[in-house]
């Protein structure tokens, strides 16, 4: 029976680490909510679990949108400063608030990501002009698999950017969600890049910011071997084959996958929360 739970624990990471790696959100938002409603693991077990999950999904997962540039290094670094502050500081809030506050939260954020990207799934900003302002140096392009077409864009707001990043690290750290599910539809709405700029970049920021989660959680021991491997290897083999997806689909497709899923769980979150189970739950 133990080995079972571990195959099926290992084939829902993969799963996750698919959907999360092609989005940009670490796998994490996945994989909290599917091993807490489907598979009865305790919360913040789920969480830890999920926190070095995500760390592998990164680092796996980055590789690829690296080398098809869909990730902009000089935007990561500067939106990781705020976002790895409030993951620590979120990380031991999340170790002792209330399960039911936590799934309330959860459900919350997630239904927030789902409806903020449902409101423009174009989710394709304008091209930008020669007198666009780059203080900063943060514009880039890339060339997207799925149409031929080179995307140069330049991120707009990033002082907003970076207050955004800070409570997305706040959640993260809370929450074991890698801050993706608020960094994509923040890089995209308020900032202004492109989808599969935003996953790129978030991809390979919610692995540093997973580390602080993951620290602050093995230290109040609710990392538990027999979670977190299954998991490990799961999300190490779904996660290369969702960066690989990223390149072939169209970003409309992207976003309404995001928003169906993340309705789904986070509606089951909100409805746990209020004492009711979904049938087929735990």
């Amino acid at each position: 029976m133990d080995v079972l739970r571990s195959v099926e624990l290992g084939v829902v990471s993969a799963g996750a680490a698919i959907l999360g790696s092609m989005l940009g959100l670490g796998g994490g938002v996945f994989l909290v909510p599917i091993f807490t409603l489907f598979f009865g693991v305790d919360q913040k077990v789920a969480i830890g679990a999920s926190a070095v999950a995500v760390v592998t999904n990164s680092v796996v997962g980055s590789s690829v949108h690296l080398r098809s540039r869909f990730t902009n290094l000089r935007l990561a670094m500067l939106l990781q400063v705020t976002t790895a502050a409030g993951a620590t500081a979120g990380a031991v809030i999340g170790v002792y608030a209330n399960q039911r506050v936590l799934n309330a939260i959860f459900g919350a954020v997630l239904v927030y990501a789902a409806v903020s990207m449902a409101a423009r799934r174009q989710a394709a900003p304008p091209a930008p002009t020669p007198d666009t302002p780059d203080p900063l140096r943060l514009g880039a392009a890339y060339q997207d698999p799925a149409t031929g077409q080179t995307v140069a864009y330049v991120p707009e707001r990033v002082g907003v950017g970076l207050g955004v990043s800070g409570g997305a690290g706040m959640l993260s750290g809370m929450l074991g969600i890698g801050g993706g599910v608020i960094q994509v539809p923040a890089m995209n709405l308020l900032m202004r890049v492109p989808v599969k700029a935003a996953a790129g970049t978030s991809s390979f920021m919610v692995g540093i910011t997973a580390v602080a989660t993951a620290l602050v959680f093995y230290a109040r021991g609710k990392i538990d071997p027999t979670v977190v491997v299954p998991a490990m290897v799961g999300i190490f083999v779904g996660s290369q084959l969702g960066s690989r997806l990223t390149r072939r689909l169209r970003t409309q497709r992207l976003v309404v996958l995001f928003v169906l899923i993340l309705v789904y769980l986070g509606a089951s979150l909100l409805l746990r929360a209020a004492g009711v189970t979904l049938p087929g739950q735990r």
